[in-house]
């Protein structure tokens, strides 16, 4: 028997350190060959993580059928479904082909991931992931697509768009989470806005969260998308991207704790003869901030709690003078 070489010894031994989490398996949760009779309208269909079974979600990227009709695709977790059907119709327009339910009924449901124009595969850093299953609120996923226009489908020309999912059943050493957070407004004709929002950070327990990517959304009015952290006074950059650009999670490095605020701007011009309002169909405007977090104990992060400058509980907390 021929010596085995340094090379394939190290190799060997490698793969027999590699840790348990880095083992992957993959999910393709597609929309189950759907006929979109209502623009605009969102459509939900569900998978359920098995008993017993537990997921750390790795990474996630679209599959699609039809970019060009669908506005964008996101994947949830909720602790029961919203309906029994395998599609239903939630939030937007109701799409009478299937029934009308929520997304999820209930308020404690987990965000994961966003697809929209150009956004493409998200790889978390290694050793974190998104945690499902666990025999509890994690268990149910919903996939939701947004069709922006249903007049390309018929019969004989479905969608079964959705997303790849890349999963170990072995514990990632940080959990992960996603908070959406933005502001709602309108934008007068010819006018250059500021759409801003500015909320308090209240985790359970003092949590402290490092926000490691974020991602940025708005229409075609959006010219620049900008967050802050404002502790003690002193404002610290979380992101900056223009949403027209191409449309990505983009890294950051910065830790949320108790009392700060967290401050988003979305300046918007408005090349119309209308007012724009934001809304939830592609004719309004949204101005969104997502930011990817874990929690610093490497527990599963408790909810993101991130109360309005304007609740009543902050109505004497006034917000410095900032950039």
């Amino acid at each position: 028997m021929p010596p085995i070489s340094t090379t394939l010894l190290l190799l060997l031994l490698a793969l027999a350190i590699r840790p348990a989490w880095m083992y992957k398996e993959i999910l393709e949760l597609r929309m189950p060959s759907v006929v979109p009779t209502k623009s605009d309208a969102y459509l939900c269909h569900p998978f359920v993580i098995p008993k017993k079974e537990t997921w750390y979600i790795t990474s996630i990227s679209p599959i699609l059928d039809n970019p060009e009709a669908i506005h964008h695709i996101i994947v949830i977790t909720c602790p029961v479904l919203g309906s029994g059907s395998p599609v239903w119709s939630c939030d937007g327009p109701h799409d009478t082909s299937f029934p009308k339910a929520p997304s999820c009924p209930r308020p404690n449901f987990q965000f994961m991931y966003d697809w929209t124009k150009d956004v493409d595969a998200y790889h978390f850093p290694p050793g974190v992931g998104f945690l499902a299953g666990a025999d509890g609120e994690y268990r149910n996923l919903i996939l939701q697509v947004h069709y922006s226009d249903a007049s390309r489908f018929n019969e004989s020309f479905r969608d079964s768009s959705g997303l790849k999912i890349t999963f170990t059943r072995d514990r990632t050493p940080m959990l992960a989470g996603l908070r959406t957070l933005g502001g709602n407004g309108h934008i007068f004709p010819g006018r250059l806005e500021n759409l801003e929002s500015t909320c308090v950070m209240r985790p359970p327990g003092g949590t402290k969260y490092r926000v490691f990517s974020y991602l940025v959304h708005t229409h075609d009015l959006g010219l620049l998308v900008v967050g802050y952290r404002v502790r003690d006074g002193n404002w610290t950059e979380i992101a900056r991207r223009s949403p027209q650009m191409p449309k990505a999670f983009m890294p950051t490095d910065i830790t949320l704790q108790d009392g700060d605020l967290v401050v988003v701007r979305c300046f918007m011009y408005n090349f119309e003869d209308q007012i724009i309002m934001t809304g939830s169909t592609h004719h309004d405007e949204m101005c969104i901030l997502r930011l990817l977090f874990y929690s610093e104990d490497g527990q599963f992060p408790p909810p993101f709690e991130c109360k309005p400058l304007d609740a009543p509980e902050h109505e004497e907390q006034a917000l410095p003078v900032g950039p």
